[in-house]
């Protein structure tokens, strides 16, 4: 993602806040009945905007996607297979087309600044995807984005969807606003790596997992939204209606939730100030209601009325769940819930969200001096050089180990520690200032990665050792992982364990080894799972046990030049590839 001033992104979210203000305030007028898709209102100090691209038809929206525009969708629908470029070349660098199924395609929008996609309301405009694998509208990379005044689903055909309605991968300052996102998509919403996401006045129903999953996200807030007839029909329920891994501020507020069956209500693990306020829970089929792991959340302001529930919390798998707190601290239990009533409540501040902004930006291919992990997670960002002297540092010494948030970082929690994860980072050199000296990163936890990168392009990482700082017990995480990413680079590094692989890289394309060494590890040396493209270049892998390299699903991969075909491999000492049997 590229940087932007920090004026023009600060006018953006003001005017979105009102945005929402004036959203919620039209949704909650609404909300005994039916949460209505109150429209974009426009603030009494802010200029109407003239929408800039007029589109009737999917082709005409496709064309009109790029930075800083308004598409104004006319009524009707919007059948992406219908589109002349379906699964081709759009012509628009934005927008591209990937594979779902093995005969349909999702349409991702990416890298866009200011992109708004307005429809003419919600049940006058409607955007189909009729490949049951496929997400409806995907969004990687994006910024200052706005989806309002909308419908969004799978078009009606016989039997069960395993795509979304929308997917949020690494976007920022994300507001759907008075939309319809219906199944039979496996959920409404997931998101990933996003930095403030709001769902307002949309109503979410007849999705068969879950109406909105979140990864390692931040200040994502579902607010005045309508929650209904999600999960299979006629079989199991739902796995879990509203459910974040890690990240911090999850929060749904003032929201009616009803005729649901899930196997859960509020599922967070990991998550700091996560928290479920003021709600309508009404009518649903619940296996439990809240399953907590890692960390509590407060539940304040809500009732629960005439629902069928199976336990108040969940059992835990292999470890215990957590109590809710109300707004004062004080654990609540299943009678707690009970007696509670509705009333609004204010929203905590998330911890680590408040005041979070993009790094200053500096010259495009600039390099950076670091000597300490907190020089190092400072110097972060797109087109640079971060040069590593003395040394090297255990990213433990960081001052925000384990709880701090970046623009480019965030602290995962791990079984026994925080993890550190990178992600929308492009054009990024990682290195040692004297390429002749020992300059070494580690990690302490040893369910830990040392490094994950997520969703990022263009890394390098270049004479560096990395690995997990020495202790008595084996780890459970590798040294470096690389989940969606692309153009990735490791020259010339020693990866050593007592980590679980030197590298584990999944979902992506373009990585390349060069002359590295990967040895004391306790599960191999390298693990690939559908990469698009690998070199092996003079790399040596030792003292790991058997199979040293393993290939899931890759293509394009070769050894020193030669193609490989097979799937696991051990690495002579004269550095020949030599397939294993697994049988």
């Amino acid at each position: 993602m590229n940087g932007t001033p920090l004026g023009g992104r600060e006018k953006r979210v003001k005017m979105m806040k009102k945005r929402v203000m004036a959203a919620l305030l039209a949704a909650l007028m609404a909300l005994c009945v039916v949460v209505a898709a109150p429209r974009f209102a426009v603030a009494e100090d802010e200029e109407p905007k003239t929408p800039d691209v007029q589109a009737q038809t999917i082709d005409e929206l496709i064309a009109a996607i790029g930075p800083n525009v308004t598409v104004a969708l006319a009524p009707g629908q919007y059948d992406l297979a219908s589109a002349a470029s379906y699964g081709k070349d759009t012509g628009n660098p934005y927008c591209r087309w990937e594979p779902a199924s093995e005969q349909g395609y999702e349409l991702w929008i990416s890298g866009v600044e200011g992109l708004t996609l307005q429809g003419a309301g919600l049940e006058k405009t409607t955007i189909l995807a009729e490949d049951r694998y496929a997400s409806v509208l995907c969004f990687d990379n994006c910024r200052n984005l706005m989806v309002g005044e909308l419908t969004a689903g799978h078009s009606p055909l016989p039997g069960y969807c395993s795509g979304g309605v929308l997917r949020l991968t690494n976007d920022s300052d994300v507001m759907v606003a008075a939309c319809g996102l219906f199944g039979c998509g496996t959920e409404g919403v997931w998101a990933s790596n996003c930095i403030g996401l709001t769902v307002i006045g949309t109503r979410i129903y007849e999705c068969s997992d879950s109406a909105l999953s979140a990864d390692s996200c931040y200040d994502l807030r579902v607010m005045a939204c309508q929650i209904d007839h999600n999960g299979w029909k006629g079989a199991e329920g739902a796995s879990c209606l509203f459910r974040a891994y890690g990240g911090n501020g999850f929060t749904v507020t003032d929201c009616r939730i009803h005729d649901n069956t899930a196997n859960l209500l509020f599922q967070c693990t990991g998550t700091r100030g996560a928290a479920f306020l003021s709600n309508h829970v009404e009518y649903n089929v619940l296996s439990s209601v809240f399953a907590l792991y890692d960390l509590p959340a407060t539940v304040d302001g809500c009732s629960f009325h005439e629902n069928s529930l199976g336990s108040w919390y969940a059992e835990g798998y292999g470890q215990p769940t957590l109590a809710a707190h109300d707004l004062e601290g004080k654990a609540l239990s299943g009678d707690s819930f009970s007696s509670m009533t509705h009333h609004d409540t204010e929203l905590p501040e998330a911890e680590g969200v408040a005041g979070l902004q993009p790094p200053t930006d500096v010259p495009a291919g600039a390099e950076i001096r670091v000597r300490t992990a907190d020089e190092f997670l400072a110097a972060l960002g797109p087109d640079r050089t971060i040069l590593v002297e003395g040394e090297g540092f255990s990213l433990a010494d960081a001052a925000d180990y384990g709880n701090g948030i970046g623009w480019y970082y965030h602290w995962e929690q791990c079984y026994d520690g925080p993890q550190l994860v990178l992600s929308g980072l492009m054009n990024l050199t990682i290195r040692s200032a004297s390429p002749e000296d020992a300059i070494t990163l580690t990690a302490v936890p040893r369910y830990a990665d040392v490094l994950c990168f997520k969703n990022c392009e263009n890394v390098r990482i270049q004479d560096l050792t990395l690995g997990h700082s020495e202790g008595s017990s084996e780890c459970a995480g590798a040294v470096l992982t690389f989940e969606a990413c692309n153009g990735m680079s490791v020259e010339r590094c020693f990866l050593y364990g007592c980590g679980t692989l030197g590298v584990n890289a999944w979902s992506g394309s373009g990585l390349e080894l060069t002359e590295c060494e990967i040895y004391d590890c306790s599960i191999g040396g390298v693990v690939l799972g559908s990469i698009q493209g690998v070199t092996f270049e003079n790399c040596r892998i030792h003292d790991v046990p058997s199979p040293a390299i393993s290939l899931y699903g890759c293509q394009d991969v070769r050894w020193n030049g030669a193609p490989v075909l097979g799937e696991h491999y051990d690495v002579t000492p004269e550095g020949a590839l030599q397939p294993v049997s697994l049988i």
